[in-house]
């Protein structure tokens, strides 16, 4: 009955609204996950572009508000292929007290599935429990598959935003899909709407004319540039024919995912960390778990230059 429960419980969990921040609690201390992007990840490896750092913004706070002592946690990545990837601690940042920023060096591919958080037998802080990530946002009919991942960077010059997402196009299609930048469009909270474009402000190249191929698949960086500082993406479209398109909701502040009740993870204690050079099909394997059957296979790369300045 227990198990059924748990199942129940993760079953509504990822079937909530996908917005941050996420919540998570073991009775004794409760943990909020405000949000996630990707970094750059500094390494002297030949193949370090391959590979990026998970950046987990939390909170970890004790219920009983009285009590001061420290609450030292140890945290660990799920991807959708159940491998386990340890916090590096060169890519810890403290804020303030109970506030930290966490990360994670995975494969540029990976998706991320829940964050566990353990103590040591010797802290009394209560048992490990898990927070689950929302699900990848996607779309999917007869002719395409639209699949967003996040964003990529974000950084303001003169007062002008850029930002930069990371998404895929499949063509589900019989006949060859023309792609184009100018296809896709962005809306801010204010239904203010930015076309996109070929290339950034800096001369960064983003996603390039193509044709797609029945059954082929694009991932790219989608560049939009010159938004207000305040402006916050809430919807992508993308434009696929005339008088066609799909539409994705992507904004962050949208929902509210909490878990306060207690999941216990006995089987996180039995897993062993993952080599960090895992091969990438790995993690494209994960990707076609993860969406829906009519999606498509989810392949290909994205470029990432530059520093994420979310």
């Amino acid at each position: 009955m227990r198990w059924l429960f748990l199942a129940l419980f993760i079953g509504l969990t990822l079937g909530m609204a996908q917005g941050y921040p996420l919540h998570g609690s073991n009775g004794v201390v409760n943990c909020t996950i405000y949000g996630t992007f990707p970094d750059a990840w500094v390494s002297g490896d030949a193949n370090s572009g391959s590979y990026v750092v998970f950046n987990v913004d939390l909170s970890l706070t004790r219920i009983n508000a009285s009590d001061k002592t420290p609450i030292p946690a140890v945290y660990s990545l799920t991807d959708g292929n159940d491998r386990v990837f340890k916090m590096s601690k060169g890519y810890t940042k403290e804020f303030q007290p109970d506030r930290w920023l966490i990360g994670f060096a995975v494969p540029r591919e990976t998706i991320a599935r829940n964050l566990i958080v353990s103590f040591s037998k010797e802290n009394v802080s209560g048992e490990q429990f898990l927070i689950y990530f929302p699900r990848l946002i996607n779309s999917s009919n007869e002719n395409v598959s639209l699949l967003y991942y996040g964003v990529l960077r974000s950084w303001t010059d003169s007062n002008k935003r850029n930002i930069v997402l990371d998404i895929a196009v499949t063509n589900n299609g019989t006949n060859k899909l023309p792609l184009y930048a100018q296809n896709f469009t962005l809306k801010d909270q204010w239904g203010w709407k930015y076309t996109a474009s070929a290339y950034d402000l800096t001369g960064n190249k983003g996603i390039s004319k193509a044709i797609l191929e029945p059954n082929g698949t694009i991932r790219s960086g989608l560049i939009f540039s010159s938004l207000s500082p305040l402006s916050r993406p809430v919807e992508l479209e993308y434009r696929y024919s005339d008088g066609l398109s799909l539409a994705l909701d992507i904004d962050s502040e949208s929902g509210l995912c909490s878990s306060k009740t207690l999941i216990s993870c006995n089987e996180c204690n039995s897993t062993e960390e993952q080599d960090v050079q895992a091969n990438l099909a790995g993690s494209i394997k994960a990707s076609k778990g993860l969406l829906d059957k009519s999606t498509g296979e989810v392949a290909g790369k994205s470029a990432r230059k530059e520093r994420d300045l979310l």
